[in-house]
């Protein structure tokens, strides 16, 4: 059967592919609370764990699981763009969810002609841990980065899974220590988010802090340099993936620059027309823009100093708070009295960020 499986798999382009009949994951109950109590956590991880340790919970019926991967990336070379903001290559061309889940469900139709059986089709949106699910089915075993690391493919991989109730029989799979003493994506961490362990910190991973909603610290913000969605950093310097980095291929990933001041004034039509195809669109608007303010503050764009202050007549609280920040990190001065004009005409979430503000300003003055 998994050779049947296999063979169909390859006929519709899917080159990676494996199996599990791994359905429970009480396992790691232990460590999911113990990452949730020491806050680790990012707000999209499903906060009910016992929602997250069994694949039943999806389709009650499940008896195995049928993995695959698409590898992305290749031949991909970091942008240095000084006055752009810039995507992680995961968001190159059409958002990855709707391909994986595209073959999922062909192979699933491919499969039907052959066994009659039930299945859920899952890519990155269910309560279950993904990455666990793929290590299971051999796709790879997991760097110290916590990203799974395919021997042909690296870590840039798409994952996607079948959950099924067919009864196919599979050997476990083993864990490897593929790193062993190399800890190359730990020290270039920008916020050292990557504990020991594979333990990653989401109140601090780059890429998580694209995504969030959540107030970022300032020193944090620093570390985010010009990042509008996601972070390839412990990616890129991991030797596991100098194959693929390196092959050569005629992709141009000049897409994944993008211009910072349009971002300022894009529209939300606008933005869905332009970017609603990729996947790291799926956050919106004000989330990139608020990234795009930080990224003009962290790249000292002070060209766009009128642009940033603008946003302080925005309605977003969210986006007024790093324009205000923004502002002050460009130009100090100028932003400390445009700040003193607004402070009483401003609510009480706005208040406090500029007061705050103001207090380093000055502090820094009578050093």
């Amino acid at each position: 059967m998994k050779n049947m499986i296999a063979d169909i798999a390859k006929k519709i382009g899917i080159d990676v592919i494996g199996f599990t009949d791994v359905v429970n994951y009480s396992y790691l109950q232990e460590l999911l609370v113990s990452r949730k109590n020491k806050g680790l956590n990012s707000e999209f991880e499903e906060q009910n764990i016992i929602k997250r340790l069994d694949a039943r919970n999806i389709l009650p019926g499940c008896k195995s699981i049928i993995a695959i991967a698409l590898p992305y990336a290749e031949g991909y070379k970091k942008v240095i763009a000084p006055y752009k903001g810039l995507l992680s290559v995961v968001s190159y061309k059409k958002d990855y969810h709707k391909t994986v889940n595209r073959l999922l469900e062909n192979l699933a139709a491919e499969m039907r002609k052959h066994f009659n059986f039930e299945y859920s089709a899952c890519v990155d949106t269910t309560p279950l841990i993904d990455r666990e699910i793929c290590k299971n089915a051999g796709i790879g075993q997991y760097g110290k980065n916590n990203l799974l690391i395919n021997e042909n493919y690296g870590s840039f991989i798409n994952l996607g899974y079948l959950l099924t109730d067919l009864e196919i029989p599979c050997a476990d799979s083993q864990a490897v220590n593929i790193c062993n003493d190399c800890a190359i994506c730990i020290k270039s961490c920008p916020n050292n988010a990557i504990m020991e362990g594979g333990i990653i910190d989401a109140t601090k991973c780059v890429s998580a802090l694209t995504q969030t909603k959540k107030y970022i610290p300032v020193d944090y913000r620093i570390n985010m340099k010009n990042q509008i969605y996601g972070c390839d950093m412990c990616q890129i310097v991991c030797p596991k993936n100098k194959k693929i980095l390196d092959k050569e291929t005629n992709e141009d990933y000049k897409s994944l620059e993008l211009d910072l001041e349009e971002l300022l004034k894009i529209s939300n039509a606008e933005f869905e027309q332009k970017y609603g195809s990729m996947s790291g669109s799926w956050r919106g608007k004000n989330v990139w823009k608020r990234n795009a303010l930080i990224s003009i503050a962290n790249l000292k764009l002070v060209s766009l100093f009128e642009d940033v202050q603008n946003e302080l007549d925005n309605p977003s609280d969210m986006i007024k708070i790093y324009a205000c920040w923004a502002l002050m990190e460009l130009d100090s001065k100028k932003a400390a009295d445009i700040l003193n004009k607004r402070y009483d005409y401003e609510n009480d979430i706005i208040k406090c960020e500029i007061l705050k503000l103001l207090e380093d300003y000055y502090d820094s003055r009578n050093m």
